[in-house]
């Protein structure tokens, strides 16, 4: 064999470079939030969700420090958080990286029920409303990774040990989780 076909092996065998930043492809940022935005409402029903043309502009502008994932949670984030069909610039929170849209999103849905609850003062609202929101927020991931406990800790950022505690303690059936 001849140095150049070593080297052109040589240079097969290398492991492909790693995804380019966002930043540096901007000419593809719109039909993938387009692909994700497909993917959130087959995954998690969230809709046929539309972008409007503000945030259209805004996620091209977006100085994206990460690759096609960070795109993507900010997309399932808006799908999920956004009630009306059409996501707008403000629906992707990607400058404040809070969970701002979250707070409101829950405070949203519990004004209803705070009205029933202000009768009844001898409930602990705490007591009552957050494990019944994290006993949600756990089915739901775990719906999601097909009860997969290492994958659904991984995705709630909190150990798998940590995880099954929870799901013992709030009695959640891990068997009607898997598809």
């Amino acid at each position: 064999m001849t140095d150049q076909n070593n080297n052109s092996e040589a240079e097969l065998s290398k492991d492909p470079p790693g995804p380019l930043p966002l930043k540096d492809r901007r000419d593809v940022i719109l039909s993938l939030a387009n692909s994700f935005i497909k993917l959130a409402d087959e995954q998690l029903g969230t809709g046929g969700k539309r972008i409007s043309k503000e945030a259209e502009e805004y996620l091209l502008t977006y100085e994206w420090p990460g690759d096609e994932k960070e795109l993507e949670f900010a997309v399932k984030k808006a799908c999920i958080l956004t009630e009306g069909p059409m996501l707008q610039a403000e629906d992707f929170d990607l400058m404040q990286r809070q969970p701002k849209s979250i707070g409101k999103f829950v405070e949203t849905r519990l004004k209803g029920f705070m009205q029933n609850i202000k009768r009844l003062e001898k409930f602990s609202l705490y007591e009552m409303v957050i494990p019944e929101v994290e006993k949600s927020l756990i089915v739901m991931v775990m719906e999601e990774t097909n009860g997969n406990q290492i994958k659904a800790a991984k995705l709630l950022g909190i150990n798998r040990n940590t995880l099954r505690s929870k799901i013992r303690k709030l009695k959640i059936k891990v068997k009607n989780l898997r598809k």
